[in-house]
């Protein structure tokens, strides 16, 4: 029933208090309690008291649920489930770390004593992030892979998005993904609390194995003797596949259920788009499998066929609430910001659901992502077509409010006020100064300070973690921490994996096109073990790869010759790495002269020896 004279804004601000449901959990065992927590358990008056809530949801724990399925939760991110057969054990997802990996394996082994002498028989990627991907070799090996012993099944297109992440955006992305998991903050108070949908990111050494297996919309098959269903199930991934187990009537939902906290609609460390109406479409699909049981790669497993079938349908209906509520105000012409001030949170009865808490997703940056997807970055407005450059339109702004001084103090003056609306104001005015001049220390301590303001009273954690991380940033910091390459998502193992042709095009975006807008070259690199050349062409400032035809040259190339593994060192480290793999005998030049390899190598950006500023500028 509608309330007369109440707007929906004014609806959805309302205050609201989450309500548990531990009957989810009736009818799940847990068999093993490690007694830690990996997350930031203690009361603080910078966290607030839901974050600590919602941490102690996250201890290390294994849970069984129909005799053979077994939840590995808190060692990581994400979960490790294993699945007992007759014959072996089938392993669904593997999360972010090898080390977290062996120790969920040791802790499930010492629970079901029986499992260590059955074979891992098959791993089971839902989908394509490092949380699920990482630790792998925990529980396979080459060998074991190259035997049949165990087969790597994931979706058809699950290779290209690794190769998309690490090829392309790797650099920016790790970056973005520390801010957003908080990887540099301290565990604390004042700093990282959990992960949203995990207690924390594991440390250790990221694996990767290329599936053997793939399929498109559904494969059946028999492991270890049972039976299993893996569905595609598009969703906060293209490639995000479920498993049903109709003998056990057990549903692995995979991340289409985001742990026991509202989804990242958007990700905040950047993502394609993720379709609202699609994801909505496979939790209906999900709806109709009988399932008694649910467990998810992050979060608790879920048990009654109510309960699995009341949890899918609320967490459905804040996707499709979401996405239906911002298109209605996109087609009344709302902005993006204005989307995110006219819902800024889902309905009462969704947000008091103990599944919906906006710990990792909020809808205030979702709706935002849904104008995007479906509008592209212009807001309607003209003005906003060839804005003046930022430095520029901050530098007038300025001069408005009557100077640096000015701004200074006025920023000054709403932080002290204590009101949170004051500390937006106080980092936007903030923001001004340091875009004018990123070296202004005073203007930069005054963001970081309304930065951590907000930081420490949000419940979100990924918004907590930004704002944390930029104020370090702003303070200096991280002026001294190494520069990654990607870190997991471009590890040894993915890019080992990574056919040589798309390799290559890591240095496509590395081009700098200034240096070579009137040059034409060429650099050939033969591929000793697999007898594979492919060819450089370096074209006015665009540079094409070429692995069968061999384009038209005035004179021959310059040629390297290497084994396909050692090329993705000489990528990343260019004439460096070439001279390293020289001296140990890895590499030779079969024509040309290392001046003219000199010269095509220095056309492109070389790593760079500090991590991109993200909040000072």
């Amino acid at each position: 029933m509608t309330e007369p004279g109440r707007s929906l804004q004014e609806i959805l601000r309302r205050p609201r208090t989450q309500i548990d449901a531990p009957h989810y959990y009736e009818g799940v065992d847990m068999v093993h309690d490690s007694q830690t927590n990996l997350a930031w358990t203690q009361s603080a008056a910078s966290i607030p008291p839901t974050l600590v809530k919602h941490a102690l949801r996250m201890r290390q724990c294994i849970y069984r649920v129909a005799d053979r399925v077994y939840s590995a939760v808190g060692y990581a991110l994400a979960n490790v489930i294993f699945i007992v057969g007759d014959t072996g054990v089938v392993v669904f997802d593997t999360t972010e770390s090898q080390q977290a990996a062996a120790q969920a394996r040791d802790d499930f082994w010492r629970t079901v004593p029986a499992a260590r002498a059955l074979p891992f028989v098959a791993v089971i990627y839902s989908h394509n992030h490092t949380d699920h991907i990482g630790g792998v070799r925990a529980f396979a090996s080459d060998d074991d892979v190259a035997s049949g012993r165990c087969q790597i099944i994931a979706h058809d297109t699950l290779m290209q998005a690794v190769i998309n992440n690490a090829v392309v955006v790797a650099p920016i992305l790790g970056l973005r993904a520390a801010y957003s998991f908080g990887y540099f903050l301290e565990s604390g108070p004042e700093g990282r609390v959990n992960a949203g949908i995990g207690p924390q990111l594991a440390e250790g050494q990221t694996t990767f194995i290329p599936p053997t297996l793939t399929f498109g919309s559904r494969l059946d098959l028999t492991l270890a003797g049972l039976r299993f269903e893996l569905h595609h199930a598009p969703s906060e991934c293209d490639d995000e596949i479920i498993a049903w187990l109709p003998d056990l009537a057990v549903l692995i939902s995979a991340e289409v259920v985001q742990g026991e906290c509202l989804c990242n609609v958007h990700t905040l460390r950047g993502t394609r788009y993720r379709d609202p109406q699609q994801w909505v479409h496979t939790l209906d699909a999900m709806r109709r499998l009988p399932a008694a049981y649910m467990v998810p790669s992050h979060g608790r497993p879920v048990a009654g066929a109510a309960n699995v079938a009341e949890l899918l349908q609320v967490y459905r209906d804040a996707i499709a609430f979401i996405h239906d509520q911002a298109v209605r105000f996109i087609n009344r012409g709302a902005t993006p910001n204005e989307l995110a001030d006219l819902l800024p949170a889902l309905p009462p009865h969704l947000a008091q659901h103990s599944w919906l808490g906006e710990y990792y997703g909020t809808v205030k940056h979702s709706v935002r992502q849904v104008f995007t997807g479906l509008l592209g970055w212009f807001d309607g407005d003209p003005t906003t077509l060839d804005p003046l450059p930022p430095q520029d339109r901050a530098r007038r702004w300025v001069t408005l409010i009557g100077g640096r001084d000015a701004a200074l103090l006025q920023t000054q003056q709403a932080l002290a006020s204590g009101d949170l609306g004051d500390a937006r104001w106080a980092a936007e005015l903030s923001a001004l100064l340091v875009r004018i001049d990123p070296q202004d220390q005073a203007a930069k301590q005054l963001k970081a300070r309304a930065l951590r303001t907000l930081g420490l009273a949000t419940d979100n954690i990924n918004w907590r973690n930004w704002y944390l991380t930029a104020a370090h940033e702003l303070e200096g910091r991280y002026e001294q921490l190494p520069v990654g390459g990607g870190g997991a998502l471009a590890s040894g193992d993915i890019l080992r994996s990574i056919p040589p042709r798309q390799l290559l095009e890591m240095l496509a975006v590395r081009l700098a096109a200034e240096l070579c807008l009137h040059l034409h070259l060429f650099v050939q690199i033969h591929l000793t073990d697999t007898d594979q050349l492919l060819t450089l062409e370096l074209r006015r400032g665009v540079l094409q790869i070429h692995d069968q035809h061999v384009p038209p040259m005035a004179e021959p190339a310059p040629c390297l010759a290497l084994r396909q593994n050692d090329l993705a060192s000489l990528l990343l480290g260019g004439m460096s790495a070439f001279a390293q793999l020289a001296v140990q005998g890895r590499v030779a030049i079969q024509h040309g002269t290392p001046e003219q390899l000199a010269r095509f190598f220095s056309m492109f950006d070389p790593r760079p020896q500090r991590l991109p500023q993200l909040a000072s500028r």
